[in-house]
């Protein structure tokens, strides 16, 4: 952790070194702990005292050579890290740039117009053909109509409706099992259990037989068309006297296993045909009477489960299925561009905010830019100011002990330093963005309503083209 703070305190700046305090935070050089280091003073008396460096040397002897040395690698260390920090300041200030976002904002309600116009693109050919499936469903439901001179609406019961149908179908059989299964149970051997066997499948069979008359066939009754009267007459008179036959069937069934005939099956049909009326007992009339009854039960029920008018039902369901496909279609693409809208609107208020922030931090980076910069050049007068004190203390250390021996001339000059590649930290690109982003804010903050109504204006004219069933295309007729 130790390190990682270093290095961060080391691009930002910050420094917990007494000369970071000072308010530089580029660790000016502590010219009297590097003397004492360097032991200049030290180096000074004994080549002096020695009449070095010569009268006639012309560069620096090798403790102040150590000390431009080591003033030089400070200010390498100081264009180091100004160069790292103005790479950090100005990847900041691109990356916090919005102009290209403020730009989109402007425009934002022929954007959303844009994705509008395309999502209702990709809708059309659906639509369309939806559009036309339902209007040839409307028009086949209008001939039907006409040709069975048909004035009301089909009646037939919900999917709600069509369950219960069927539950009391299935109800039907299980309650004439159970009932019949006393009955059948006198003759078996295997007593209540094999009773209920037989029971059902001959109750299953009664039960659906007349369902299936009432459903499919007694409907023709309310034809309009005489030939089909009578169709549904005959049906009904079959349906009548099937019950009826199949309730006589169980019975002498009944009467079969009571009397305990080897072959209940064949002896209950040949006595059907002998004598369907004759009957042993009671109970096998009960047995005929609740067959019967059941079986009424279960052609009402069948009768019940669609229109009573053949064919009405199933072409009027077929009809609404494909309207209802078509207004779902378009409640999907109302709804999608509901979303559209809201992501914009949403994209807007999001936008603005992002650029007020960011703006902000910008100036604040472009004001760290400058103090950067700034700080470099203090940084770098101050290496140059501290080069000159320590050459100053073994220069003047070195003469008080030479004696006689003459001073050397470059004791007089300066050293030239190795000239360094300094960053740029001028900020007027900087400035210049920034005034375009806060034009670009003020103009966001000025017009955003103006914006938001006409965002809401391009939803409205999008929605309008979405039309019920007969004015989505109105150049073709509905039926």
């Amino acid at each position: 952790m130790g390190f990682l703070r270093n290095i961060w305190n080391w691009l930002t700046g910050k420094s917990t070194d007494e000369g970071a305090r000072t308010g530089t935070g580029l660790y000016p050089i502590d010219v009297e702990k590097l003397a004492r280091e360097l032991k200049l003073a030290e180096h000074a008396e004994r080549l002096g005292k020695a009449g070095l460096p010569a009268a006639d040397a012309r560069v620096p002897s090798g403790p102040e050579a150590a000390a431009i040395q080591r003033v030089e690698k400070a200010r390498q260390d100081y264009v180091d890290w100004a160069v790292m920090r103005l790479r950090v300041l100005s990847e900041n200030i691109t990356r916090r740039s919005a102009i290209r976002n403020l730009k989109h904002a402007l425009q934002a309600d022929e954007e959303f117009e844009r994705k509008a116009s395309h999502t209702m693109a990709e809708h059309e050919a659906l639509l369309r053909s939806l559009g036309d499936t339902a209007r040839s469903r409307q028009a086949e439901l209008a001939r039907f109509r006409e040709e069975n001179r048909l004035l009301r609406e089909a009646h037939y019961p919900s999917s709600t409706g069509t369950f219960l149908r069927w539950s009391i179908l299935a109800v039907l059989i299980v309650v004439e099992a159970v009932i019949n299964a006393r009955f059948f149970a006198h003759g078996l051997d295997t007593g209540l259990i094999g009773g209920f066997t037989q029971a059902g499948s001959l109750a299953a069979f009664n039960v659906l037989l007349a369902f299936f008359f009432g459903k499919l066939l007694l409907p023709y009754l309310w034809h309009v068309r005489v030939p089909w009267k009578i169709v549904g007459f005959i049906s009904l008179m079959l349906a009548l006297a099937a019950m009826c036959i199949t309730g006589l069937g169980i019975a002498h069934y009944r009467d079969a296993l009571v009397s305990g005939a080897a072959d209940p099956a064949r002896e209950a049909l040949q006595t059907v045909q002998r004598n369907p009326l004759h009957l042993q007992d009671f109970f096998s009339w009960a047995l005929f009477g609740i067959s019967v009854g059941f079986a009424l039960a279960s052609l009402v029920d069948g009768i019940s489960s669609d229109d009573t008018y053949p064919g009405y039902g199933r072409i009027s369901r077929h009809t609404q299925d494909a309207i209802d496909n078509y207004e779902s279609e378009l409640e999907d693409l109302r709804a999608r561009l509901e979303e559209i809208r809201e992501e914009e609107l949403k994209s807007l208020e999001r936008t603005l905010k992002d650029a007020q922030a960011a703006t902000a931090a910008i100036e604040s980076d472009i004001g760290h830019k400058q103090d950067a910069g700034a700080r470099l050049g203090t940084a770098m007068r101050n290496a140059d100011n501290s080069l000159d004190a320590l050459l100053r203390k073994f220069r003047t250390e070195n003469e008080l002990h030479r004696g006689a021996t003459p001073r050397p001339a470059y004791f007089d000059s300066h050293p030239v330093l190795r000239p360094l590649q300094m960053p740029d930290f001028d900020t007027s690109d900087d400035e210049s963005m920034l005034g375009e982003q806060k034009a670009l804010v003020t103009k966001l903050l000025g017009e955003i309503q103006e914006i938001r109504a006409r965002i809401q204006a391009a939803f409205t004219r999008q929605f309008e083209l979405i039309k019920p069933l007969g004015e989505h295309f109105p150049n073709k007729e509905t039926g």
